[in-house]
């Protein structure tokens, strides 16, 4: 069940970052979705003293991280520019 969890997020993520280049709200509530699996994962994991459940747990959780840590960047990015424009509009 793991395994089939983890293709699909990967797939899910690859797929929505692939055709946005950003992911919109409404894809972020399955991500949201995906990622409370991977925190199950874990604490399933740590309560059998299983370590594939364990890391499969902390692989989703840190894939979550990591499109947060990308969707903070982006529109921090975006800001920037539109700070820039303000600040120079004649370039």
């Amino acid at each position: 069940m793991m395994k089939a969890t983890l293709i699909l997020y990967g797939v899910l993520i690859f797929y929505i970052l692939g055709s946005f280049g950003k992911i919109p709200r409404y894809a972020m509530h399955l991500v949201w979705s995906f990622s409370m699996g991977g925190c199950l994962f874990l604490s399933v994991g740590l309560f059998l003293n299983n370590y594939q459940l364990i890391k499969g747990g902390l692989f989703i959780v840190s894939i979550l991280a990591l499109l947060l840590v990308h969707t903070v960047l982006t529109k921090h990015q975006l800001f920037k520019e539109r700070n820039d424009e303000k600040i120079n509009p004649e370039q």
